[in-house]
Order: C-alpha cells, then sequence, then structure tokens
C-alpha cells in the first residue's frame, strides 16, 4: 500500500478523510495525519511517504511553503493540494512548484479517487526495483494483467515472498490487514480473478520454472507445491497448459 501524510488543521476535515473507502480501493492508505505545515516537514523530513496531501491554508508553514521546502531538501514524494475555490491562484503556484495536482474543497470522493489512481500510476512508473518473480509476473500475463498498480505490485511482492504450497486467502488477507470477504472481492476486482485461481496458475508457472531449471521429477514438484497426490497435480497442470509436466518439459 502507498503510504499518505495528511495535513488538514480542519479536524472535521480530517475524520471525513478517515472515513473514506477511496483510499484502500486504490492502494493509498492514510499512514499519519498532522495539523500545519511546520509538523508535515519534520514529519517528511523523518518519516518516508509516497504522497503528501495538504491543505493550502495552514499555521506555521502553508502548503507552497511546504512544496517549496520539500523540494529545497529533495524529498521524495508527491504533493497534492486541497484549496478553497478563491486560492485558486495559490493552487497554480503550487503546480508550477511540482505539485502533482490539487482539489477543490469540499473534496469529491469521484475527483479523489480519480487523482489517487493517476498518483498511483505515476509511483508504479517509477519504482526503481522489480520484486516480482518471473513466475509471478507470468500468472498475471495468463490473467491478462500488468503489474503497473500499486495493489498488483504489492501482491506479486508477497507472492513471490512466500512459499507457494503455504498461500491461503485467510493469510493474504491477515497479512494486508483486510477481513477475507473483503480482501476476496478486492482481489478480483483488481486482478481479475479469484485468488485461489490466480493462486492456482501461480503455483503452475511455478512448477514450469521447475521443470525448466532444475532436474526435479513430477512428483518431486508435487510435493514441493503441495499437492496432495502427484496425479493430481499432473490433471491441474494439464487443465492450465494443455499438456502433462512430462509433455511440457519434452517440448523444451
Amino acid at each position: 500500500m502507498y503510504k499518505i501524510l495528511l495535513a488538514e488543521d480542519d479536524a472535521d476535515m480530517r475524520f471525513i478523510y478517515s472515513r473514506m473507502s477511496v483510499w484502500k480501493e486504490c492502494g493509498f492508505v492514510i499512514a499519519k495525519e498532522v495539523s500545519n505545515g511546520k509538523d508535515a516537514l519534520a514529519v517528511l523530513k523523518a518519516e518516508a511517504f509516497d504522497l503528501a496531501l495538504t491543505d493550502i491554508r495552514m499555521p506555521f508553514i502553508d502548503g507552497i511553503e511546504l512544496l517549496g521546502k520539500i523540494n529545497e531538501l529533495g524529498i521524495d514524494v508527491a504533493v497534492a493540494f486541497v484549496s478553497s475555490y478563491d486560492e485558486f491562484e495559490y493552487a497554480r503556484k503550487g503546480l508550477v512548484l511540482g505539485a502533482f495536482d490539487y482539489l477543490l474543497k469540499p473534496v469529491n470522493e469521484q475527483k479523489l479517487w480519480d487523482m489517487l489512481r493517476r498518483v498511483s500510476e505515476k509511483l508504479a512508473e517509477k519504482k526503481a526495483e522489480n520484486t516480482s518473480s518471473d513466475y509471478v509476473l507470468s500468472a498475471l500475463e495468463a490473467v491478462g494483467k500488468s503489474s503497473d498498480d500499486s495493489f498488483t505490485q504489492d501482491i506479486c511482492a508477497y507472492f513471490s515472498n512466500t512459499s507457494c504450497r503455504d498461500i491461503s486467502v485467510e493469510q493474504a488477507a491477515e497479512h494486508f490487514g483486510f477481513s477475507r470477504d473483503y480482501f476476496g472481492k478486492l482481489f478480483r476486482r483488481q486482478i481479475g480473478e479469484s485468488f485461489s485461481k490466480f493462486s492456482t496458475l501461480v503455483k503452475i508457472e511455478y512448477a514450469k520454472e521447475l521443470l525448466r531449471q532444475s532436474g526435479m521429477k513430477a512428483y518431486e514438484i508435487s510435493e514441493e507445491l503441495g499437492y496432495s497426490s502427484a496425479d493430481y497435480f499432473t490433471k491441474v497442470f494439464k487443465e492450465i497448459t494443455g499438456v502433462s509436466p512430462a509433455q511440457y518439459k519434452q517440448s523444451l
């Protein structure tokens, strides 16, 4: 999940933000809240965030000054402003200084959703390291999904760093801090396939990698992946690939 620093001096607005579901839907979480620009700058110096969502008018340091300080210090964080209609000139100045975008108060949740999706895409493009194994990326390709958003990247990293035989929807939901039902629905909406089906695809892609790169027999791979029997593993492998493990290895 991408981390947001929320800088807003209005406690009622902070409460309204906290009740919105759009954050999780777009792969973000409000990791910290502050009530003024001075505290925002101190937090940004001490901790990494992906997005700073800040009101323009704040005590001590306003949003424009905060963005200027961020630029001076070279802090790597996207900045988006929230402003009133009569503060447009401030917002325009912020855009000139490199702000990602601005939203007008009262914040429309659909417009916030649109902005967060664009921020997510931008952050994904900037991500230097690829934490995903080839077999996980192959499983994504099989369902017609690319790893270009925060949720998908987090899922890829999770599968890549978890033993294939031990992955369950309950464990994954707990890892990401969701209920089982919510995570299952979110997963299907974002990935385009059920968690169970995608987990099976990952297993089979991993099996293909083992067949290509190791001398393991089909029954050994079956045990490695936690299947109840080699025959059942062969059946699942053939249903997905169209060939048996032996036939697949012969075709290499």
